[in-house]
């Protein structure tokens, strides 16, 4: 990536910063979020980036160790783990690796472990749940592909933004369209929280002052 590129990627991401997941997942008609159940183990704030991807077979964590050493500073993994269950894809270790190397989160379909000492970590983790149990280190596997995680595609480059909400991934080849939408969703509920906030204050009485302007047309195409 050239400086030029650099700029327009950091560019971009100082303004995804700026918006949540549950915006970009209107603006996107609820496409490309993942599974409610993918959630953060050690929330800090806002996680946002670009992607890289793993694929490993289930309770197999040979694959994401590689990606934690070809990975750049900044980027996010994103693995998919299947969903499995029987056994956890990182913990302490590899996590407090990748943290050193500057990762800025790992994604997981699946389990992790060592829950009390990954929460003490700067590197966000998001997972289903956690287990004891420690995967095999066979493979096979692949890096920088395109997955499918948690019911969602994601390919290497993406954009994904991760809150205290869940997960939502950003496709890079209509990103620009996507920011500018969720920008202006942004704008609009902004504008909502400020009128209703005028409205509580003022202790108006009159609802159609607060009242958002569609909905009085949805109500009339089912004749209420």
């Amino acid at each position: 990536m050239n400086s030029s590129q650099h700029s327009d990627s950091s560019q971009l991401l100082s303004r995804i910063k700026k918006i949540g997941s549950t915006v970009f997942a209107d603006v996107m008609d609820n496409q490309n979020t993942m599974d409610y159940r993918v959630k953060p183990v050690n929330f800090l704030e806002p996680l946002v980036g670009r992607v890289r991807t793993v694929s490993v077979p289930k309770g197999d964590n040979l694959l994401l160790h590689h990606a934690i050493y070809q990975a750049e500073p900044n980027d996010i993994i994103i693995v998919n783990g299947q969903g499995f269950t029987g056994a956890a894809y990182l913990g302490e270790l590899m996590a407090g690796a990748a943290e050193a190397l500057g990762i800025k989160g790992i994604i997981i379909d699946g389990l992790v472990r060592d829950k009390r000492e990954l929460r003490q970590l700067n590197i966000q983790i998001y997972a289903k749940g956690f287990s004891p149990s420690g995967p095999s280190k066979e493979g096979p596997g692949s890096f920088d592909i395109t997955i499918t995680c948690a019911g969602t595609i994601v390919s290497p480059y993406d954009f994904v933004i991760a809150d205290q909400d869940g997960v939502v991934v950003v496709p890079q080849q209509n990103v620009e369209e996507i920011v500018k939408k969720a920008e202006k969703k942004l704008a609009y509920e902004l504008n909502r929280l400020e009128t209703i906030n005028i409205y509580k204050k003022q202790n108006k009485q009159d609802k159609s002052d607060i009242e958002p302007k569609w909905l009085q047309d949805k109500l009339k195409k089912l004749n209420l």
